[in-house]
């Protein structure tokens, strides 16, 4: 059996929204230290990544779309990987402690490092800090 990763509390987390633009989008909730770990490995992060939301079901045709670039940015990987080279990565995710293998063709995703949710299950006082921070960013090209 791999070693299980030992993660802190989940109010260590990075929130990602799959689509600015629509209130009732999905959030994809990385543990802060998950992410950190997968930022020097590429292949990981994507194949995580994806694996995350395969499993919410998000890549389906029709399903909700997906306007982050940064979660593009951490899926483009994949796009030069091979079937074989994505199967390696999964196995080096297993052995990290971030999956675990169900049977000989699939996996359980260690829900404390990523999770796919919807938006409302954030709560209220940080849905309102989020928005808050979202629309006095500033925008690229504007003054």
């Amino acid at each position: 059996m791999p070693p299980h990763r030992i993660l802190p509390p989940e109010v260590d987390r990075m929130y990602m929204e799959l689509d600015s633009t629509d209130a009732d989008t999905l959030v994809v909730a990385w543990h802060k230290d998950a992410l950190e770990t997968l930022v020097a490995y590429p292949y990981e992060a994507a194949a995580l990544l994806w694996l995350a939301l395969k499993q919410a079901d998000v890549q389906r045709p029709g399903g909700p779309k997906m306007n982050n670039i940064g979660l593009a940015l951490i899926l483009m990987p994949l796009d030069f990987l091979t079937d074989g080279e994505v199967r390696e990565t999964v196995e080096r995710l297993t052995a990290r402690g971030f999956l675990e293998r169900a049977d000989k063709d699939s996996v359980y995703i260690d829900p404390i490092a990523i999770r796919v949710i919807d938006r409302r299950e954030l709560p209220a006082q940080f849905l309102m800090d989020w928005n808050a921070a979202k629309a006095s960013a500033p925008i690229p090209g504007r003054q």
